[in-house]
């Protein structure tokens, strides 16, 4: 039986690089068309309540 493995990782770890390497790959029409949407993005984000997260949860086990 062979055994395959990547030599190499080519995957960036650090967060901070990898979102200055998305945003130098941003042409000029992304970028302001992100900075048009990123106020109605910080809307769509939800916090929901220590219960509603655990009434969740108790569904999914009784599912199992």
């Amino acid at each position: 039986m062979d055994e395959t493995f990547t030599k190499t990782l080519n995957a960036l770890a650090n967060q901070g690089e990898m979102n200055n390497s998305a945003q130098e790959n941003l042409e000029a029409d992304d970028v302001i068309f992100y900075n048009s949407i990123r106020a109605d993005l910080d809307l769509l984000v939800k916090k929901p309540k220590l219960q509603t997260i655990h009434q969740i949860l108790d569904y999914s086990k009784s599912l199992r």
